[in-house]
Protein backbone atom coordinates (compact mmCIF):
# COMPACT_ATOMS: atom_id res chain seq x y z
CA UNK A 1 0.00 0.00 0.00
CA UNK A 2 1.24 3.46 -0.83
CA UNK A 3 2.36 6.07 1.64
CA UNK A 4 -0.24 7.78 3.80
CA UNK A 5 -1.25 11.41 3.31
CA UNK A 6 -0.40 13.97 5.98
CA UNK A 7 -4.01 14.16 7.17
CA UNK A 8 -3.99 10.45 8.07
CA UNK A 9 -1.59 11.24 10.90
CA UNK A 10 -4.55 12.71 12.80
CA UNK A 11 -7.45 11.03 14.56
CA UNK A 12 -10.73 10.48 12.73
CA UNK A 13 -12.30 13.35 14.70
CA UNK A 14 -9.54 15.75 13.66
CA UNK A 15 -9.77 14.52 10.08
CA UNK A 16 -13.48 15.39 10.05
CA UNK A 17 -12.77 18.86 11.48
CA UNK A 18 -9.96 19.50 8.98
CA UNK A 19 -12.15 18.31 6.12
CA UNK A 20 -14.91 20.70 7.21
CA UNK A 21 -12.45 23.60 7.47
CA UNK A 22 -11.01 22.80 4.04
CA UNK A 23 -14.52 22.80 2.57
CA UNK A 24 -15.30 26.23 4.08
CA UNK A 25 -11.89 27.69 3.22
CA UNK A 26 -11.91 26.45 -0.36
CA UNK A 27 -15.49 27.64 -0.86
CA UNK A 28 -14.66 31.10 0.54
CA UNK A 29 -11.57 31.52 -1.64
CA UNK A 30 -13.35 30.39 -4.79
CA UNK A 31 -16.35 32.62 -4.00
CA UNK A 32 -14.10 35.67 -3.65
CA UNK A 33 -12.32 34.81 -6.88
CA UNK A 34 -15.65 34.28 -8.65
CA UNK A 35 -17.06 37.60 -7.43
CA UNK A 36 -13.96 39.53 -8.46
CA UNK A 37 -13.89 37.83 -11.84
CA UNK A 38 -17.64 38.35 -12.34
CA UNK A 39 -17.56 42.02 -11.45
CA UNK A 40 -14.55 42.56 -13.69
CA UNK A 41 -16.30 40.84 -16.55
CA UNK A 42 -19.53 42.80 -16.05
CA UNK A 43 -17.62 46.08 -15.96
CA UNK A 44 -15.65 45.26 -19.05
CA UNK A 45 -18.79 44.19 -20.93
CA UNK A 46 -19.91 46.89 -23.41
CA UNK A 47 -23.59 46.54 -22.52
CA UNK A 48 -23.04 47.16 -18.82
CA UNK A 49 -22.58 50.48 -17.08
CA UNK A 50 -20.57 51.07 -13.90
CA UNK A 51 -22.36 51.98 -10.69
CA UNK A 52 -21.53 55.74 -10.96
CA UNK A 53 -22.25 55.96 -14.66
CA UNK A 54 -25.36 58.11 -14.28
CA UNK A 55 -23.81 60.24 -11.57
CA UNK A 56 -21.09 61.19 -14.03
CA UNK A 57 -23.73 62.52 -16.46
CA UNK A 58 -24.93 65.18 -13.98
CA UNK A 59 -22.29 67.87 -14.85
CA UNK A 60 -23.43 67.85 -18.50
CA UNK A 61 -27.05 68.18 -17.38
CA UNK A 62 -26.12 71.15 -15.12
CA UNK A 63 -24.43 72.93 -18.01
CA UNK A 64 -27.52 72.41 -20.16
CA UNK A 65 -29.79 73.78 -17.39
CA UNK A 66 -27.59 76.88 -17.01
CA UNK A 67 -27.77 77.48 -20.76
CA UNK A 68 -31.59 77.28 -20.94
CA UNK A 69 -32.19 79.36 -17.74
CA UNK A 70 -35.88 80.04 -17.12
CA UNK A 71 -36.99 78.65 -20.50
CA UNK A 72 -36.42 75.20 -19.06
CA UNK A 73 -39.68 75.53 -17.10
CA UNK A 74 -41.78 75.72 -20.29
CA UNK A 75 -43.40 72.43 -21.35
CA UNK A 76 -41.93 72.72 -24.88
CA UNK A 77 -38.45 72.47 -23.35
CA UNK A 78 -39.19 68.89 -22.31
CA UNK A 79 -38.05 67.27 -25.54
CA UNK A 80 -34.67 68.98 -25.49
CA UNK A 81 -34.13 68.19 -21.80
CA UNK A 82 -34.90 64.50 -22.25
CA UNK A 83 -32.28 64.31 -24.98
CA UNK A 84 -29.70 65.38 -22.42
CA UNK A 85 -30.95 63.23 -19.51
CA UNK A 86 -30.35 59.42 -19.96
CA UNK A 87 -33.83 58.26 -19.05
CA UNK A 88 -32.71 54.63 -18.78
CA UNK A 89 -31.16 55.40 -15.43
CA UNK A 90 -32.28 58.87 -14.33
CA UNK A 91 -35.79 60.07 -13.55
CA UNK A 92 -36.44 63.80 -13.26
CA UNK A 93 -38.96 66.41 -12.24
CA UNK A 94 -39.03 70.16 -13.17
CA UNK A 95 -40.35 72.53 -10.45
CA UNK A 96 -41.14 76.26 -10.44
CA UNK A 97 -39.97 78.62 -7.73
CA UNK A 98 -42.89 77.63 -5.46
CA UNK A 99 -42.04 73.94 -5.69
CA UNK A 100 -44.91 73.09 -8.04
CA UNK A 101 -44.37 70.33 -10.65
CA UNK A 102 -44.16 71.57 -14.24
CA UNK A 103 -43.37 68.27 -15.96
CA UNK A 104 -41.10 65.23 -15.72
CA UNK A 105 -40.97 61.44 -15.46
CA UNK A 106 -41.84 61.53 -11.76
CA UNK A 107 -45.48 62.36 -11.05
CA UNK A 108 -45.49 62.48 -7.24
CA UNK A 109 -44.58 65.70 -5.44
CA UNK A 110 -40.91 65.49 -4.42
CA UNK A 111 -40.62 68.94 -2.76
CA UNK A 112 -43.23 70.36 -0.45
CA UNK A 113 -43.26 74.10 -0.75
CA UNK A 114 -40.85 76.91 -1.50
CA UNK A 115 -39.00 76.66 1.82
CA UNK A 116 -38.04 73.03 1.27
CA UNK A 117 -37.04 73.85 -2.28
CA UNK A 118 -34.66 76.59 -1.13
CA UNK A 119 -33.22 74.35 1.55
CA UNK A 120 -32.53 71.49 -0.90
CA UNK A 121 -30.90 73.48 -3.73
CA UNK A 122 -27.45 72.21 -4.85
CA UNK A 123 -27.64 69.19 -2.53
CA UNK A 124 -27.52 65.43 -3.08
CA UNK A 125 -29.75 63.49 -0.73
CA UNK A 126 -29.67 59.72 -0.07
CA UNK A 127 -33.23 58.51 -0.27
CA UNK A 128 -32.62 54.81 0.57
CA UNK A 129 -29.83 52.21 0.48
CA UNK A 130 -29.84 48.57 -0.55
CA UNK A 131 -27.08 46.36 0.85
CA UNK A 132 -24.77 45.26 -1.93
CA UNK A 133 -26.48 47.34 -4.61
CA UNK A 134 -25.61 50.95 -3.75
CA UNK A 135 -28.58 53.34 -3.06
CA UNK A 136 -31.10 55.86 -4.51
CA UNK A 137 -30.09 59.55 -4.61
CA UNK A 138 -31.90 62.84 -5.33
CA UNK A 139 -29.91 65.77 -6.79
CA UNK A 140 -31.50 69.28 -6.67
CA UNK A 141 -30.23 71.58 -9.52
CA UNK A 142 -31.41 75.26 -9.41
CA UNK A 143 -32.90 76.87 -12.53
CA UNK A 144 -32.00 80.61 -12.55
CA UNK A 145 -31.48 83.57 -14.87
CA UNK A 146 -28.12 85.02 -15.76
CA UNK A 147 -28.71 87.70 -13.10
CA UNK A 148 -29.23 85.00 -10.45
CA UNK A 149 -33.00 85.17 -10.06
CA UNK A 150 -34.36 81.73 -9.02
CA UNK A 151 -36.98 80.41 -11.45
CA UNK A 152 -37.30 76.86 -10.20
CA UNK A 153 -35.37 73.61 -9.93
CA UNK A 154 -34.58 70.31 -11.69
CA UNK A 155 -34.72 67.22 -9.47
CA UNK A 156 -32.72 64.15 -10.69
CA UNK A 157 -33.32 60.68 -9.22
CA UNK A 158 -30.63 57.99 -9.86
CA UNK A 159 -28.99 54.97 -8.26
CA UNK A 160 -25.35 54.06 -7.63
CA UNK A 161 -25.33 50.50 -8.99
CA UNK A 162 -24.37 48.69 -12.11
CA UNK A 163 -26.95 48.90 -14.81
CA UNK A 164 -27.56 47.79 -18.38
CA UNK A 165 -28.11 49.94 -21.35
CA UNK A 166 -30.31 47.33 -23.11
CA UNK A 167 -32.83 44.60 -22.18
CA UNK A 168 -30.43 41.83 -23.15
CA UNK A 169 -27.65 43.40 -21.11
CA UNK A 170 -30.04 43.80 -18.23
CA UNK A 171 -30.96 40.12 -18.43
CA UNK A 172 -27.26 39.23 -18.48
CA UNK A 173 -26.80 41.43 -15.44
CA UNK A 174 -29.53 39.57 -13.58
CA UNK A 175 -28.08 36.19 -14.52
CA UNK A 176 -24.58 37.25 -13.46
CA UNK A 177 -25.86 38.63 -10.19
CA UNK A 178 -27.74 35.40 -9.55
CA UNK A 179 -24.62 33.34 -10.17
CA UNK A 180 -22.60 35.53 -7.83
CA UNK A 181 -25.24 35.21 -5.12
CA UNK A 182 -25.43 31.41 -5.49
CA UNK A 183 -21.69 30.82 -5.90
CA UNK A 184 -21.00 30.22 -2.16
CA UNK A 185 -23.61 27.47 -2.02
CA UNK A 186 -22.41 25.95 -5.28
CA UNK A 187 -18.82 25.81 -4.06
CA UNK A 188 -19.84 24.38 -0.67
CA UNK A 189 -21.74 21.58 -2.41
CA UNK A 190 -18.86 20.96 -4.84
CA UNK A 191 -16.09 20.88 -2.22
CA UNK A 192 -18.22 18.84 0.18
CA UNK A 193 -18.55 16.16 -2.49
CA UNK A 194 -14.83 16.31 -3.31
CA UNK A 195 -13.40 16.28 0.22
CA UNK A 196 -15.99 13.88 1.62
CA UNK A 197 -15.16 11.46 -1.18
CA UNK A 198 -11.45 11.65 -0.37
CA UNK A 199 -12.15 11.19 3.35
CA UNK A 200 -14.30 8.17 2.55
CA UNK A 201 -11.54 6.61 0.45
CA UNK A 202 -8.99 7.18 3.23
CA UNK A 203 -11.22 5.39 5.72
CA UNK A 204 -12.44 2.69 3.33
CA UNK A 205 -8.95 1.65 2.18
CA UNK A 206 -7.72 0.20 5.54
CA UNK A 207 -11.21 -1.13 6.36
CA UNK A 208 -11.25 -3.11 3.11
CA UNK A 209 -7.75 -4.39 3.85
CA UNK A 210 -8.92 -5.62 7.27
CA UNK A 211 -11.99 -7.27 5.73
CA UNK A 212 -9.89 -9.05 3.10
CA UNK A 213 -7.35 -10.15 5.72
CA UNK A 214 -10.14 -11.49 7.95
CA UNK A 215 -11.55 -13.48 5.06
CA UNK A 216 -8.15 -14.98 4.21
CA UNK A 217 -7.48 -15.83 7.86
CA UNK A 218 -10.87 -17.55 7.93
CA UNK A 219 -9.57 -19.69 5.06
CA UNK A 220 -6.46 -20.45 7.21
CA UNK A 221 -4.21 -18.26 5.08
CA UNK A 222 -2.03 -16.41 7.61
CA UNK A 223 0.47 -14.98 5.09
CA UNK A 224 -1.47 -11.75 4.62
CA UNK A 225 0.35 -8.83 6.30
CA UNK A 226 -1.52 -5.63 7.15
CA UNK A 227 0.40 -2.73 5.59
CA UNK A 228 -1.70 0.24 6.74
CA UNK A 229 0.27 2.14 9.37
CA UNK A 230 -1.13 5.50 10.43
CA UNK A 231 -1.31 7.23 13.80
CA UNK A 232 -5.08 7.17 14.11
CA UNK A 233 -7.80 4.86 15.39
CA UNK A 234 -7.92 2.72 12.25
CA UNK A 235 -4.11 2.61 12.11
CA UNK A 236 -3.93 1.35 15.70
CA UNK A 237 -6.66 -1.19 14.92
CA UNK A 238 -4.69 -2.38 11.88
CA UNK A 239 -1.49 -2.68 13.92
CA UNK A 240 -3.31 -4.65 16.63
CA UNK A 241 -4.81 -6.90 13.94
CA UNK A 242 -1.35 -7.43 12.40
CA UNK A 243 0.13 -8.30 15.81
CA UNK A 244 -2.70 -10.78 16.37
CA UNK A 245 -2.10 -12.32 12.91
CA UNK A 246 1.64 -12.73 13.55
CA UNK A 247 1.04 -14.23 16.99
CA UNK A 248 -1.58 -16.61 15.59
CA UNK A 249 0.76 -17.64 12.80
CA UNK A 250 3.64 -18.21 15.23
CA UNK A 251 1.39 -20.17 17.58
CA UNK A 252 0.09 -22.40 14.80
CA UNK A 253 3.60 -22.87 13.47
CA UNK A 254 4.84 -23.88 16.92
CA UNK A 255 1.97 -26.34 17.23
CA UNK A 256 2.70 -27.75 13.80
CA UNK A 257 6.42 -28.01 14.53
CA UNK A 258 5.81 -29.70 17.88
CA UNK A 259 3.42 -32.14 16.27
CA UNK A 260 5.94 -32.85 13.53
CA UNK A 261 8.66 -33.42 16.11
CA UNK A 262 6.43 -35.82 17.98
CA UNK A 263 5.68 -37.77 14.82
CA UNK A 264 9.38 -37.91 13.94
CA UNK A 265 10.27 -39.01 17.44
CA UNK A 266 7.65 -41.73 17.28
CA UNK A 267 9.29 -42.88 14.05
CA UNK A 268 12.67 -42.88 15.79
CA UNK A 269 11.29 -44.87 18.73
CA UNK A 270 9.69 -47.31 16.32
CA UNK A 271 13.09 -47.65 14.67
CA UNK A 272 14.71 -48.28 18.04
CA UNK A 273 12.22 -51.07 18.67
CA UNK A 274 13.75 -53.17 15.90
CA UNK A 275 17.11 -53.72 17.60
CA UNK A 276 15.89 -55.21 20.92
CA UNK A 277 13.09 -57.13 19.20
CA UNK A 278 15.58 -58.63 16.73
CA UNK A 279 17.90 -59.61 19.59
CA UNK A 280 15.02 -61.11 21.60
CA UNK A 281 13.79 -63.06 18.59
CA UNK A 282 17.29 -64.33 17.77
CA UNK A 283 17.98 -65.53 21.30
CA UNK A 284 14.58 -67.21 21.53
CA UNK A 285 15.30 -69.06 18.28
CA UNK A 286 18.71 -70.15 19.58
CA UNK A 287 17.13 -71.50 22.75
CA UNK A 288 14.55 -73.38 20.70
CA UNK A 289 17.05 -74.84 18.22
CA UNK A 290 19.89 -75.62 20.57
CA UNK A 291 17.92 -78.03 22.72
CA UNK A 292 19.58 -78.72 26.06
CA UNK A 293 22.22 -76.08 26.79
CA UNK A 294 24.63 -75.77 29.64
CA UNK A 295 23.15 -73.75 32.45
CA UNK A 296 25.67 -70.92 31.98
CA UNK A 297 24.82 -70.39 28.28
CA UNK A 298 21.10 -70.71 28.91
CA UNK A 299 21.25 -68.05 31.62
CA UNK A 300 23.33 -65.84 29.33
CA UNK A 301 20.67 -65.99 26.62
CA UNK A 302 17.93 -65.35 29.17
CA UNK A 303 19.81 -62.34 30.56
CA UNK A 304 20.08 -60.89 27.07
CA UNK A 305 16.35 -61.46 26.54
CA UNK A 306 15.52 -59.87 29.92
CA UNK A 307 17.75 -56.88 29.22
CA UNK A 308 16.11 -56.23 25.86
CA UNK A 309 12.61 -56.71 27.28
CA UNK A 310 13.47 -53.93 29.74
CA UNK A 311 14.61 -51.81 26.78
CA UNK A 312 11.28 -52.43 25.04
CA UNK A 313 9.43 -51.39 28.19
CA UNK A 314 11.54 -48.25 28.38
CA UNK A 315 10.71 -47.40 24.77
CA UNK A 316 7.02 -47.86 25.56
CA UNK A 317 7.46 -45.36 28.41
CA UNK A 318 9.08 -43.00 25.90
CA UNK A 319 6.02 -43.27 23.68
CA UNK A 320 3.79 -42.29 26.60
CA UNK A 321 6.11 -39.41 27.48
CA UNK A 322 6.22 -38.13 23.91
CA UNK A 323 2.42 -37.93 23.83
CA UNK A 324 2.57 -35.31 26.57
CA UNK A 325 6.05 -33.76 26.60
CA UNK A 326 8.46 -31.95 24.34
CA UNK A 327 10.96 -33.77 22.16
CA UNK A 328 13.82 -33.37 24.65
CA UNK A 329 11.91 -35.05 27.50
CA UNK A 330 14.30 -37.82 28.60
CA UNK A 331 14.03 -38.60 32.32
CA UNK A 332 16.97 -40.57 33.70
CA UNK A 333 16.71 -43.59 35.98
CA UNK A 334 20.19 -43.84 37.52
CA UNK A 335 21.34 -47.03 39.15
CA UNK A 336 24.57 -48.83 40.04
CA UNK A 337 25.78 -50.70 36.98
CA UNK A 338 28.48 -53.33 36.52
CA UNK A 339 30.11 -51.86 33.43
CA UNK A 340 32.04 -55.04 32.56
CA UNK A 341 28.89 -57.19 32.55
CA UNK A 342 27.01 -54.56 30.56
CA UNK A 343 29.76 -54.45 27.90
CA UNK A 344 29.93 -58.23 27.63
CA UNK A 345 26.20 -58.33 26.96
CA UNK A 346 26.46 -55.55 24.36
CA UNK A 347 29.34 -57.46 22.69
CA UNK A 348 27.12 -60.52 22.26
CA UNK A 349 24.30 -58.37 20.88
CA UNK A 350 26.54 -56.63 18.33
CA UNK A 351 28.11 -59.94 17.29
CA UNK A 352 24.66 -61.37 16.74
CA UNK A 353 23.60 -58.35 14.63
CA UNK A 354 26.79 -58.48 12.52
CA UNK A 355 26.99 -62.26 12.13
CA UNK A 356 24.89 -62.48 8.90
CA UNK A 357 27.40 -60.15 7.17
CA UNK A 358 30.56 -61.59 8.80
CA UNK A 359 31.24 -58.30 10.61
CA UNK A 360 33.93 -58.63 13.26
CA UNK A 361 33.17 -56.93 16.59
CA UNK A 362 35.61 -56.34 19.42
CA UNK A 363 34.85 -54.80 22.82
CA UNK A 364 37.59 -53.73 25.25
CA UNK A 365 37.45 -52.18 28.72
CA UNK A 366 40.27 -50.15 30.30
CA UNK A 367 39.94 -49.83 34.07
CA UNK A 368 41.66 -46.68 35.40
CA UNK A 369 39.99 -46.51 38.78
CA UNK A 370 41.57 -47.05 42.16
CA UNK A 371 39.00 -49.76 42.91
CA UNK A 372 38.37 -51.80 39.75
CA UNK A 373 35.14 -53.72 39.56
CA UNK A 374 33.08 -51.27 41.63
CA UNK A 375 29.72 -50.24 40.09
CA UNK A 376 29.15 -46.96 38.20
CA UNK A 377 26.06 -44.78 38.55
CA UNK A 378 24.36 -44.74 35.11
CA UNK A 379 21.03 -45.06 33.37
CA UNK A 380 22.00 -48.30 31.66
CA UNK A 381 18.93 -48.36 29.40
CA UNK A 382 19.71 -44.89 28.06
CA UNK A 383 23.40 -45.67 27.58
CA UNK A 384 22.36 -48.82 25.69
CA UNK A 385 20.06 -46.66 23.54
CA UNK A 386 22.98 -44.36 22.67
CA UNK A 387 25.18 -47.33 21.76
CA UNK A 388 22.41 -48.92 19.69
CA UNK A 389 21.91 -45.72 17.64
CA UNK A 390 25.65 -45.36 16.97
CA UNK A 391 26.20 -49.05 16.23
CA UNK A 392 23.14 -49.18 13.97
CA UNK A 393 24.59 -46.32 11.90
CA UNK A 394 27.94 -48.10 11.66
CA UNK A 395 26.38 -51.44 10.63
CA UNK A 396 24.32 -49.67 7.99
CA UNK A 397 27.42 -48.48 6.09
CA UNK A 398 29.94 -51.20 6.92
CA UNK A 399 30.80 -53.51 4.03
CA UNK A 400 30.51 -57.28 4.48
CA UNK A 401 33.44 -58.55 6.53
CA UNK A 402 34.06 -55.12 8.03
CA UNK A 403 35.27 -54.40 11.54
CA UNK A 404 33.57 -52.58 14.42
CA UNK A 405 35.34 -51.83 17.70
CA UNK A 406 33.90 -50.60 21.01
CA UNK A 407 36.50 -49.24 23.43
CA UNK A 408 35.48 -48.29 26.98
CA UNK A 409 37.62 -46.27 29.39
CA UNK A 410 36.33 -46.29 32.95
CA UNK A 411 37.78 -43.60 35.23
CA UNK A 412 36.86 -42.34 38.68
CA UNK A 413 34.02 -40.03 37.67
CA UNK A 414 33.41 -40.69 34.02
CA UNK A 415 32.95 -43.40 31.42
CA UNK A 416 34.21 -42.83 27.87
CA UNK A 417 32.87 -45.03 25.06
CA UNK A 418 34.49 -44.93 21.62
CA UNK A 419 32.95 -46.69 18.62
CA UNK A 420 35.08 -47.04 15.47
CA UNK A 421 34.48 -48.90 12.22
CA UNK A 422 36.23 -49.68 8.95
CA UNK A 423 33.50 -48.21 6.78
CA UNK A 424 33.63 -45.21 4.43
CA UNK A 425 33.37 -42.71 7.29
CA UNK A 426 31.31 -39.53 7.45
CA UNK A 427 31.00 -37.03 4.62
CA UNK A 428 33.17 -34.09 5.66
CA UNK A 429 30.36 -31.59 5.07
CA UNK A 430 28.01 -33.60 7.32
CA UNK A 431 30.22 -33.76 10.42
CA UNK A 432 29.25 -30.29 11.88
CA UNK A 433 25.55 -31.20 11.60
CA UNK A 434 25.39 -34.92 12.49
CA UNK A 435 23.82 -34.27 15.89
CA UNK A 436 21.30 -31.68 14.65
CA UNK A 437 17.66 -32.52 14.90
CA UNK A 438 16.23 -34.07 11.70
CA UNK A 439 19.42 -33.43 9.77
CA UNK A 440 19.63 -35.47 6.58
CA UNK A 441 23.13 -35.77 5.19
CA UNK A 442 24.44 -36.22 1.69
CA UNK A 443 24.34 -40.02 2.12
CA UNK A 444 20.69 -39.87 3.14
CA UNK A 445 21.10 -40.74 6.83
CA UNK A 446 18.82 -38.98 9.28
CA UNK A 447 20.19 -37.11 12.29
CA UNK A 448 17.34 -37.97 14.65
CA UNK A 449 19.07 -41.00 16.22
CA UNK A 450 22.30 -39.10 16.84
CA UNK A 451 20.30 -36.09 18.08
CA UNK A 452 18.61 -38.35 20.62
CA UNK A 453 22.01 -39.79 21.58
CA UNK A 454 23.38 -36.31 22.22
CA UNK A 455 20.43 -35.42 24.48
CA UNK A 456 20.92 -38.59 26.55
CA UNK A 457 24.63 -37.92 26.89
CA UNK A 458 23.97 -34.34 27.95
CA UNK A 459 21.46 -35.58 30.55
CA UNK A 460 24.37 -37.53 32.00
CA UNK A 461 26.49 -34.37 32.07
CA UNK A 462 28.68 -35.57 29.21
CA UNK A 463 29.68 -34.76 25.63
CA UNK A 464 29.61 -36.53 22.29
CA UNK A 465 31.50 -35.94 19.06
CA UNK A 466 32.07 -37.56 15.67
CA UNK A 467 34.99 -37.54 13.25
CA UNK A 468 36.81 -39.65 10.67
CA UNK A 469 39.88 -41.74 11.56
CA UNK A 470 43.17 -40.83 9.85
CA UNK A 471 43.31 -44.28 8.17
CA UNK A 472 39.62 -44.20 7.18
CA UNK A 473 36.43 -45.16 8.92
CA UNK A 474 34.11 -43.39 11.34
CA UNK A 475 34.69 -42.64 14.99
CA UNK A 476 32.07 -41.54 17.54
CA UNK A 477 33.16 -40.84 21.12
CA UNK A 478 30.93 -39.92 24.04
CA UNK A 479 31.62 -39.40 27.71
CA UNK A 480 29.09 -39.67 30.50
CA UNK A 481 29.84 -38.46 34.00
CA UNK A 482 28.28 -38.05 37.39
CA UNK A 483 30.89 -35.43 38.39
CA UNK A 484 33.23 -33.53 36.07
CA UNK A 485 32.20 -32.59 32.53
CA UNK A 486 35.22 -33.31 30.39
CA UNK A 487 35.58 -34.08 26.70
CA UNK A 488 37.39 -37.03 25.21
CA UNK A 489 38.53 -37.19 21.61
CA UNK A 490 39.01 -40.15 19.34
CA UNK A 491 42.31 -41.85 19.75
CA UNK A 492 44.17 -44.34 17.64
Amino acid sequence: MGSNSFIERYTIKKQLILTFLMILGSSLVMTVITILAGVSWLISNDGMQPANYYERQIPAIIRYVQQREGALLLPQARAGLEQIIPLSGIRYQVLNADGEVQYGTVSEQLVKGKQELLRSLNTTELLDSTVGFGGSYARMIPVATAEGDLKGALVLLYQLQMSADSPSAHLLQLVGAGVLVCSPFIYIALFTTLFASRLGRRILRPVQELIQASERIRRQDLDVPITYNANNEIGRLSQAFEAMRRELKDSLFREWRLEQERRDLMDAIAHDFRTPMTIIQGNVELLEEAGALPEEKRLSHLNIIEHNVKRVNRLIQDILAVSEKELDYFPLMLADVDVKTFLEMKEREIQYLGKPRQIVCTVTLEERRRHPGSPALLDVQRIAQVLDNIVANSLRFLPDGGELALRAILEEERLTLQITDSGPGFAVEDIPFLFDKFYKGVQGQTGLGLYTARMIVRKHGGTIQAENLPDGGACVTFTVSTGQDEESGCGP
